[in-house]
């Protein structure tokens, strides 16, 4: 009878053996994550329009980051929550960013740094009380951007929102809520070329309504970003963003002077 053939046995490797190869790759990979979170970042921060460069760590950018957005979605939910139709959240969105967000006093700095800081500090220029307004609406789900029109110094900060699906075109600064001939909220469409309803609204709100209207002498209906402003302040959409950069498809961005080119309603 044959012997049967026995395998060659193998020896277990030892517990402690294991034990140190967790710990290494433990340590290997705590040390990494550290030194990712360490790792130099910048940011940049205006001053009467002097701009200088702050370093910080890459945690801190990051947790910034998260805090402002949970501190933007919260206080977007406080503002516009009692509203039920997009209407009524767009004029809530301006009475709020009026009613707390004042013009710089007098004496005081310009600040350039970051939407959320100018409403806890609560005061801004008319472009950063836009930044507010957009902010706030855009965070509620509804898109919302502005723009510079008209050359200084009569040139005006324009707010766009998309109410009822179509852009309707507001001023935060002067409280103008643009409306038709027929008293609905205007589009960009009917605003282009139209002087006499840029007067209607502005009458009784401007004191010189004749300079603010020749701020839309040239004014056309913008072509609305695929990438709004606020979408880059929401973790997110700004990865998403920064993916389909990777691939050269991020998108028609956000610009603050308008393009001569003519947008859809």
């Amino acid at each position: 009878m044959r012997d049967a053939v026995t395998a060659p046995s193998r020896e277990p490797v030892s517990r402690p053996y294991l034990r140190r190869l967790v710990i290494l790759a433990g340590v290997t990979m705590i040390t990494a994550v550290v030194a990712v979170a360490c790792w130099p970042a910048t940011r940049s921060v205006g001053v009467n329009h002097v701009v200088s460069t702050q370093r910080l760590p890459l945690w801190a950018k990051a947790t910034d980051f998260i805090d402002r957005d949970a501190n933007l979605a919260s206080a977007a939910r406080s503002i516009l929550g009692g509203a039920n139709t997009e209407a009524a959240k767009a004029a809530a969105a301006l009475a709020w960013t009026r009613a707390n967000i004042r013009a710089v006093p007098g004496g005081f700095p310009v600040i350039d740094d970051h939407v959320w800081h100018i409403m806890v500090r609560g005061y801004g220029t008319d472009d950063q009380r836009a930044d507010v307004f957009t902010t706030l609406l855009a965070y509620d789900g509804m898109p919302a951007y502005w723009m510079l029109i008209g050359e200084p110094p009569s040139s005006a900060t324009i707010s766009y929102a998309r109410v009822d699906g179509l852009w309707r075109v507001f001023d935060v600064s002067n409280g103008i809520v643009f409306k038709n001939a027929g008293g609905e909220l205007a589009t960009p469409d009917e605003i282009s070329g139209n002087h006499d309803l840029v007067r209607a609204s502005a009458t009784g709100v401007i004191a010189d309504v004749d300079a603010y209207v020749a701020a839309f002498d040239d004014y056309t209906a913008p072509l609305a970003p695929e990438v709004l402003r606020a979408d880059l302040q929401m973790p997110g959409r700004r990865l998403w963003h920064e993916t389909r950069r990777l691939f050269g498809k991020q998108g028609r961005q956000w610009q603050a002077h308008a393009s001569p080119s003519r947008g859809r309603p």
